[in-house]
């Protein structure tokens, strides 16, 4: 009889989240690439996903309470709300006010492209040094080890990463743009070069701002852009992301069979897709109590407020979480967890109440005014919210979106300012040709 109510309870809960899918689709101008309906359909996906994990792969997965579903569908309703609220007053606000366009310029996109070419052997070189303080014999694995567990800072090459990103955005809108083959050969090789830096980085969540970015520009410029395609390319995705876990050690490894290796391969990555929800709830039952001291959501201002000797110096508790078993092993809590952690779960929903609306404002700025920031942004943002199954990747990765915004707000500086000189060039010559006639 408990295996039964326990079942009807997870199907009630699955329908309800359901529910939110065709709600956002229709209060929020029917586009499945509206913030607020990707952000239901991934939660859907995942509840529903959790729940065919714990009669196939992972037969000894945890059942979620109804606390816990509780979190996950006020937080929806609480993302759409935001989003509807942005809406209504973002539409009137941009439509029919069209931004001055500018094109990417080759300039500006090859300055970039040569800074993470040139950067990336200096990258190499990096990593492998790291490498070596793990004594390991396998290179990803030793590297992956003093990187992740140990934390060894890489040295001033990391920020070519978050920069390699931007030259991947630039050259995919500028292919979309226009597909000529310069463009192409620049949007292949710039892949190329991110996903590289993806590896060597060895978090496997590198490959989603890969991907988000590519569904984000794809869904706003490429008008041959499908459902069908989308379903392809996360197909796609999704093996290579299993195969790069083998090369890590984590789902598999290189001396097993294939076979075996396939087997560990979906069980780790239902590991990684799912048990992040048992997580929550094994926390939500230890710690009730919120800790009031906002030291996982506001760490980055409090660093920063000490450094300038604004607030008393003290010790802020460290990101990283333990291991939990549920019965499989994760220290992953979803979105939810450091906002709780924090302030409790109003906090966590209030909070995506104000993210339901800066993603409806960007994603409806980029449509009426045609701008590549928006674009751009629209498309880095989609990265936290297509991942918020597995952790806070909004306020925990602050530094690292303002790293993103440096970066791409130099480039459209340099990018405003060739598109100038062209013109100007551009006029001069043709006053030239008038005078010569």
């Amino acid at each position: 009889m408990a295996n039964y109510n326990q079942v009807l309870t997870d199907l009630i809960f699955i329908l309800l989240q359901f529910f939110f899918i065709p709600l956002a689709y229709s209060l929020l101008n029917k586009n499945i690439f509206q913030p607020a309906v990707l952000f239901s359909t991934i939660w859907f996906g995942i509840i529903l996903l959790h729940f065919v994990m714990k009669f196939t792969v992972l037969d000894e997965l945890e059942s979620l309470s109804v606390n816990t579903y509780v979190i996950f569908l006020v937080g929806t309703l609480f993302f759409i709300l935001g989003s509807f609220l942005s809406n209504q007053s973002t539409i009137k606000l941009l439509e029919g006010n069209a931004s001055v366009l500018y094109d990417l310029s080759l300039q500006t996109r090859i300055i970039f492209f040569t800074i993470v070419l040139i950067g990336l052997p200096f990258y190499i070189k990096a990593s492998f040094q790291v490498f070596l303080l793990s004594q390991a014999e396998n290179f990803f694995m030793g590297l992956r080890n003093e990187l992740s567990n140990n934390e060894v800072d890489i040295g001033p090459v990391k920020y070519l990463m978050p920069l390699c990103y931007v030259v991947y955005a630039f050259n995919l809108i500028a292919y979309f743009k226009s597909r000529n083959t310069l463009n192409k050969i620049l949007l292949y090789a710039s892949f190329v070069i991110v996903s590289t830096y993806a590896v060597l980085a060895t978090g496997r969540t590198f490959f989603f701002m890969i991907l988000t970015l590519y569904l984000g520009i794809s869904a706003l410029l490429n008008k041959q852009f499908s459902i069908k395609k989308i379903a392809i390319i996360v197909s796609v995705f999704l093996i290579l992301f299993m195969t790069v876990g083998i090369i890590y050690g984590k789902g598999g490894n290189l001396e097993s069979s294939s076979e075996d290796n396939t087997k560990s391969a979906v069980q780790n990555l239902g590991i990684y897709m799912v048990t992040s929800l048992n997580a929550l709830e094994y926390e939500s039952h230890n710690h009730t109590e919120a800790t009031r001291n906002g030291d996982n959501t506001l760490r980055f201002f409090f660093k920063i407020g000490m450094q300038l000797g604004i607030l008393t110096p003290r010790k802020i508790i460290e990101l990283k979480q333990e291991f939990v078993f549920v019965p499989y092993a994760t220290n992953v809590y979803t979105y939810y967890s450091p906002y709780i952690r924090d302030f409790g779960k109003i906090y966590a929903w209030l909070m995506l109440l104000f993210f339901g609306g800066v993603h409806t404002w960007l994603f409806y700025k980029a449509i009426f005014t045609k701008s590549i920031r928006a674009t751009i942004y629209y498309s880095f943002m989609l990265f936290p919210l297509l991942l918020s199954f597995f952790g806070d990747l909004y306020v925990t990765l602050l530094s690292f979106w303002l790293q993103l915004i440096f970066f791409t707000e130099i480039g459209l500086l340099l990018n405003r300012i060739s598109s100038k000189i062209n013109i100007s060039v551009l006029y001069h010559n043709k006053r030239k040709e008038s005078n010569h006639c």
